[in-house]
C-alpha cells in the first residue's frame, strides 16, 4: 500500500472503506473520525491532525437527515465507444475517472459507486457538491478542448438534496437518489442541472445571476412537474477565481461563450402533458 500512488491510496480509503458518517456506529466520537485515516481530531478542529484532510463527519448526515446527491454521466458514451473502439475508450474512461475522483477528494465528497460511465457521489453540504461539480466540468472541458477529437468527453450532471437511506458498505438509495438521476437526465453534456431544494439550500451562497430557471419539468415516474435550474458554472468559477486570485485555475481558460452554446435547448419550456 505504501508504494501505491497517492490517488490510488485515496481511492481505496474512500471507496473500499466507507467513512463512519455514511454508515458508522452511533457514537459521536466515532462519527467525528477522519473518513480517510481514522484519526479522531479535537472537538473544535475542522481538519485531521494526522493527514490534514477536512473533517466532514460532524457536518454529514445521520439517519433521517438530508444529504446532497450528485450524479454524473458521460453523454453519448455508447456511440463514442463504437466510434473510438474499446481500447481508446478504456483509456479515456480511466482519465475521466481520475479527474472526477481528484475533485471528490478535494471537496470532501464520498464516491458511492461507479455507474458505468459516470458516478454516484454524496455530500453533506450542498455548496461542496456544486463546487465539486463545477470543478469537474472545468477540468473535463479544458481537457476536451486541449485534445480535441482524441478526447470527446462531455459530462452531464444532476444535483438534488433530500433524505437518503444509508446502506451497509456505504451504498445509498431512496427517492432522493432516484430524483438526482432523473434531474441529470434533463441535462446535456457540460451542464449541471439542480433541483429546487438544492437551490434553496445554497440560496445565500450563490447570487441569482448564476442560475438559469428551466421551469417546471416532467419527471419520469411522477405525475407532477419538478422545478429545475441550470447552474451557470463557468460564470461562477470565474467569479470565484477573481475573488480568490489563485495562481492557476482551469476556469480561466474556459471559452467565453461556453454558457451560450450549451444552454438554449435546456431552457425551452416543456408543454407536453405529464406522464404518470
Amino acid at each position: 500500500m505504501a508504494d501505491e500512488p497517492g490517488q490510488e491510496r485515496w481511492r481505496r480509503a474512500n471507496v473500499d472503506a466507507p467513512p463512519s458518517w455514511l454508515g458508522g456506529g452511533p457514537e459521536q466520537e466515532e462519527a467525528r473520525a477522519c473518513a480517510f485515516c481514522g484519526e479522531v481530531p479535537p472537538p473544535a478542529s475542522s481538519f485531521c491532525p494526522n493527514c490534514g484532510r477536512a473533517v466532514t463527519a460532524s457536518l454529514l448526515p445521520q439517519q433521517g437527515k438530508a444529504a446532497t446527491v450528485l450524479f454524473t454521466d458521460i453523454e453519448d458514451s455508447t456511440h463514442l465507444t463504437e466510434r473510438l473502439g474499446d481500447f481508446q475508450w478504456e483509456t479515456i474512461i480511466d482519465e475521466h475517472n481520475e479527474i472526477v475522483r481528484e475533485e471528490i477528494h478535494r471537496h470532501a465528497g464520498f464516491e458511492v459507486k461507479l455507474t458505468g460511465d459516470g458516478f454516484l457521489i454524496v455530500f453533506a453540504d450542498g455548496m461542496q457538491a456544486l463546487r465539486c461539480a463545477a470543478h469537474i466540468q472545468a477540468q473535463v472541458t479544458v481537457e476536451a478542448d486541449r485534445r480535441g477529437a482524441d478526447w470527446p468527453v462531455a459530462v452531464r450532471m444532476g444535483v438534488h438534496r433530500g433524505d437518503v437511506i444509508l446502506r451497509p458498505g456505504g451504498d445509498i438509495l431512496g427517492r432522493t437518489v432516484n430524483m438526482a438521476a432523473r434531474i441529470m437526465a434533463k441535462g446535456r453534456g457540460g451542464s449541471i442541472v439542480v433541483s429546487q431544494p438544492l437551490r434553496e439550500n445554497v440560496r445565500g451562497q450563490i447570487p441569482p445571476s448564476f442560475w438559469d430557471n428551466m421551469g417546471a419539468r416532467r419527471v419520469r415516474g411522477l405525475n407532477r412537474r419538478e422545478r429545475m435550474f441550470l447552474f451557470k458554472w463557468p460564470d461562477y468559477l470565474r467569479h470565484e477565481a477573481n475573488r480568490q486570485q489563485p495562481g492557476v485555475d482551469p476556469a480561466l481558460s474556459l471559452p467565453e461563450d461556453l454558457v451560450e452554446h450549451l444552454d438554449p435547448v435546456l431552457l425551452e419550456a416543456e408543454t407536453a402533458p405529464v406522464e404518470s
